[in-house]
């Protein structure tokens, strides 16, 4: 998610209650699966009501549309710029909201973007959780496992285990992509779990190594938007892509970032060659360690 990744959120956690589960103790949040992504239920301030905040791993902090912060009265505390593909727009900060993810676990004192519209959603939640604990996706058992550092073990089962580097607040994976089955081109891409797809390529990488001059056949055109920028964008099916030692996806689905224009993001050397979505990942129970920058993939239950 493009637009939340300049956010920061200051965090100040309660964890008054802890569960065993597994390698050691951690704390279970039910999620939902849906077509958006990993679904958590909270309450915001004295809201009675549950609240539908996206996880999203893409952005740093949270964010909630303007309509429903209109109607909770959120303060205001000050401005700053966003950016996102194609420009930046200044937004509004909320500032001294309490956030809670369950009847034990509360976060305070956080600072929430206020946009327009977010997808659908009241609002998305980014590393908020992860920064502080080593956080566990299980999709056969639709719940997040929140473990503290020095209580965890990488699971046993584990395919592949995953260097994070990070810049600027994002999770950066390596990987290889293989478009056309002839020569394969590397880079550093997003673990982006807010984003509906599996892969995409950003629009410096894609002209960096001519992808769409490699022999590519897109399947279709289309567009993204962020923040009311549409961005053309052509989609197909990649030969393969690789990440870890030898864990791979053939006949992957790809969207090719095809912007004219020149933008911030496209213009920094430093910015992710791409995003894995949560697409890619679902197939998978993953864990993500900020503390040791690692994250471990784990077969499910059921293929799906």
């Amino acid at each position: 998610m493009p637009a939340f990744r300049t956010l920061l959120a200051t965090l100040i956690l309660t964890f008054p209650c802890l569960l065993r589960a597994g390698s050691g103790e951690c704390l279970v949040i039910p999620f939902q699966l849906s077509e958006k992504g990993v679904i958590l239920k909270i309450r915001l301030n004295d809201c009675p009501s549950p609240l539908s905040f996206l996880l999203d791993t893409g952005a740093d902090g949270m964010a909630i549309r303007k309509s429903l912060a209109d109607s909770l009265q959120l303060e205001i505390g000050y401005a700053q710029d966003a950016y996102f593909v194609g420009g930046k727009k200044e937004i509004q900060i909320s500032t001294g909201n309490k956030v809670f993810l369950s009847d034990s676990l509360s976060l305070t004192e956080q600072n929430i973007a206020i946009f327009d519209e977010i997808s659908n959603m009241d609002g998305i939640i980014g590393l908020n959780l992860l920064k502080h604990y080593v956080t566990r996706f299980d999709f056969d058992k639709d719940e997040l496992q929140l473990y503290l550092p020095d209580t965890f073990t990488p699971p046993a089962d584990t395919l592949a285990t995953l260097p994070i580097t990070m810049n600027r607040s994002l999770l950066l994976i390596a990987g290889e992509l293989n478009l056309t089955g002839k020569s394969s081109v590397k880079g550093n891409f997003l673990l982006d779990t807010g984003a509906h797809y599996h892969l995409i390529a950003f629009t410096r990488f894609v002209r960096k190594n001519r992808l769409l001059l490699s022999g590519f056949k897109p399947e279709g055109m289309s567009s993204t938007v962020s923040m009311g920028h549409a961005t053309p964008v052509y989609y197909g099916k990649a030969n393969r892509f690789v990440i870890g030692n030898n864990l791979f996806m053939n006949d992957m689905p790809i969207t090719l970032q095809a912007s004219s224009g020149s933008s911030a993001e496209s213009a920094d050397e430093k910015a992710p060659d791409g995003s894995i979505g949560i697409l890619f990942f679902k197939r998978y129970n993953f864990t993500i360690n900020l503390p040791k920058k690692e994250v471990y993939l784990e077969k499910r239950l059921s293929d799906i």
